[in-house]
């Protein structure tokens, strides 16, 4: 288990990417796993939130961020690449939410800064250049493509994403 984390690591440091994992299904069902415990670990710390927004925390984010990975992975004829890729997007995704989301999150939330100060915009744009970087380079790596594509595709899945947990805070359900 050591060596995973610290190849999770490297992959977030840019030292190695998708393909210096296995081809393992049940590698991914471990990452998918610490990834959901991170997501909802990051919810209920930081205030719970609706019915709608667990289940699309819970279900709705692996799901979407899987299907992501397919797609791009479909669209570049690189599909044998999918359990390697999947788990290093979530295997970095949980690292990532453990050692820095979840931190600077709870930071934020007990500063008592306002949703709308500077500071927290730099904070986000931050945890949003980071997703982009690590995110996207993995992209770049399975699908031999290029970083922008690798980057923008991360960022626009991201954008979609928090425009379905915005969503879901607000239907109150």
């Amino acid at each position: 288990m050591q060596q995973f984390l610290r190849t999770f690591l490297d992959i977030v440091l840019w030292r190695r990417g998708p393909q210096d994992l296995p081809d393992s299904a049940l590698l991914v069902w471990l990452t998918v796993l610490a990834y959901v415990a991170t997501g909802a670990l990051q919810l209920a710390l930081l205030g719970g939130g609706t019915d709608a927004l667990w289940l699309l925390y819970l279900i709705g984010d692996p799901l979407l961020l899987a299907t992501w990975v397919w797609l791009m992975l479909a669209l570049y004829r690189r599909t044998a690449r999918v359990r390697q890729t999947l788990a290093a997007v979530f295997g970095t995704g949980a690292l990532l939410g453990l050692t820095f989301y979840l931190p600077v999150q709870v930071l934020v939330v007990s500063s008592g800064l306002q949703e709308s100060s500077t500071l927290v915009g730099l904070v986000v744009l931050g945890l949003v250049v980071v997703f982009g970087l690590v995110t996207g380079r993995i992209i770049k790596l399975a699908t031999e493509s290029s970083l922008v594509t690798g980057i923008g595709s991360a960022l626009c899945y991201f954008l979609v994403v928090n425009w379905l947990f915005e969503r879901a805070q607000g239907s109150g359900g």
